[in-house]
């Protein structure tokens, strides 16, 4: 095991999780901005940051900060790809495979696996778009997941009910909510103040 590598994956990843528990985006994103680059030349010196270089604690950092390497998709893949690899050596857990799978796939347009990517719609939390939603407690179950509903439930007791995100009518400037369209989709809020039909679209 390399301790000096352990020690800065853990000084990095807890940065980034009090940034986060925080709510201070703009710390979070310049936390993102810095471990980024150094993630990156890790992996290409070391290859993936598993247990056996990293220990336990700081392999789970490692793929922390992978998970939040959203700035660059190519890498984030190269990530999972290296991920997996190592999962199936014991050097990662399956866990941590389902999770940047979602992430990584999210990130390219396509359905997420397991749901544990989720947002807020209509006042609850619910999965991003999921691919066969009748199979995701399978798929769950064979990455040491438990069931979809228990995850969202959990969501809800640890952050409490989604917010709506608030926006300005573009015509008479006032003030209404909106919960965002499933990503790369359209949806049209009508603006309580002046009547207005405002087309929000959702990032893929």
């Amino acid at each position: 095991m390399r301790p000096e590598l352990r020690a800065e994956l853990l000084r990095r990843a807890e940065r980034d999780q009090a940034a986060r528990r925080s709510g201070n985006w703009q710390a979070a994103e310049q936390a993102d901005a810095e471990n980024l680059p150094w993630l990156r030349q890790v992996v290409t010196g070391n290859g993936w940051p598993g247990r056996s270089l990293a220990g336990e604690d700081g392999a789970h950092a490692a793929w922390l900060l992978a998970q939040h390497a959203d700035r660059d998709p190519a890498f984030q893949r190269q990530c999972l790809d290296l991920l997996a690899a190592a999962a199936g050596k014991g050097e990662a857990t399956p866990v941590q495979v389902a999770y940047l799978t979602d992430r990584v796939l999210l990130a390219e347009g396509k359905p997420q696996e397991f749901g544990t990517q989720a947002v807020g719609k209509d006042g609850h939390w619910v999965p991003s778009r999921l691919r066969d939603p009748g199979g995701v407690d399978q798929r769950r179950a064979a990455m040491s997941l438990g069931p979809l509903a228990d995850y969202l439930a959990g969501i809800g007791r640890d952050l409490g009910p989604p917010a709506s995100p608030v926006a300005s009518c573009p015509e008479c400037g006032e003030k209404f909510e909106f919960w965002l369209p499933d990503p790369g989709e359209e949806a049209s809020v009508s603006c309580p103040g002046c009547g207005e039909t405002i087309t929000i679209r959702s990032s893929p």
